[in-house]
């Protein structure tokens, strides 16, 4: 999480709109039994209100035989909510939105846009023929425990957020998976983590079990360009994609650099 999404989200937080957006503040732990280095990161300790050392007896919150643990505050968005908050918001703005598969970018420049913003996350793949980006695969399941009302980060990609719907509990990264399928493994394993760190989620009613693939890619790429089409023209293009599972956190920033880019270009500014 960068400055300028923190503030943007503690903002919506603060006004009456956070329900609709689904913002909220949450306090939760991280803990580990394998290195301190797991629960530190200096840059967000200097970024969110609050975030120390868990004392001894914090570090019992959870069963495990935890070693280390930090104690935070900050911004929790619920995307399920959030995303068709922003795109009212887009609208009122004078936005319009179009549904539309595109094989090209050919096909779109014939609409005779001055610039274009590729923000097609995994479609970029076949789209940009870029084979840097790859599907990263996540597992959750939604499970009803209005009780939980602490986040809790574990070892493993562990994890139990309370959301505005449901409690999250997670998770999984698998590196160039295109799995769609509920699968039945991961979900026993994120139970056995989970129900592990908080023997009371036993008792919680699953809600749903979700399956996604972030758009992972090694450096995310935003930039821009001029293509050459195929039809003899040129379009001029702002990328902005490969955020990974990191989407909600970077998206105010990279969004923002990619509005400078784009004034570049069309200002004919650019180093291209």
């Amino acid at each position: 999480m960068d400055q300028r999404c923190f503030s943007l989200l503690d903002d919506i937080r603060r006004s009456k709109e956070a329900p609709l957006a689904g913002v909220c503040q949450l306090s939760g732990y991280i803990f580990s039994s394998t290195s301190p280095k797991i629960v530190r990161n200096q840059y967000i300790e200097q970024l969110l209100p609050v975030y120390r050392q868990a004392s001894e007896e914090e570090l019992k919150l959870c069963n495990g035989d935890w070693k280390y643990g930090s104690f935070f505050t900050t911004c929790l968005t619920e995307c399920r909510l959030f995303l068709p908050y922003a795109t009212k918001k887009f609208i009122a703005a004078g936005g319009q939105v179009t549904r539309q598969y595109v094989n090209s970018f050919s096909e779109v420049s014939q609409q005779n846009f001055d610039l274009l913003f590729n923000c097609t996350g995994l479609g970029a793949r076949e789209l940009c023929n870029d084979q840097q980006l790859v599907a990263m695969r996540g597992q959750v399941l939604k499970v009803r425990a209005p009780w939980v009302k602490l986040a809790f980060y574990g070892d493993y990609d562990t994890y139990i957020l309370p959301g505005f719907e449901a409690v999250t509990i997670g998770g999984c990264r698998q590196y160039d998976s295109y799995n769609l399928n509920v699968c039945k493994y991961d979900s026993m394993a994120i139970k056995e983590r989970c129900y592990g760190m908080l023997p009371s989620l036993k008792r919680a009613e699953v809600v749903r079990e979700c399956v996604g693939l972030r758009p992972h890619r090694a450096v995310v790429r935003v930039e821009s360009e001029i293509l050459r089409l195929a039809n003899g023209r040129t379009q001029k293009v702002v990328h902005n994609y490969g955020h990974g599972g990191y989407g909600v956190t970077t998206s105010p920033g990279t969004a923002k650099y990619a509005v400078k880019l784009a004034r570049d270009l069309l200002a004919g500014n650019s180093k291209l």
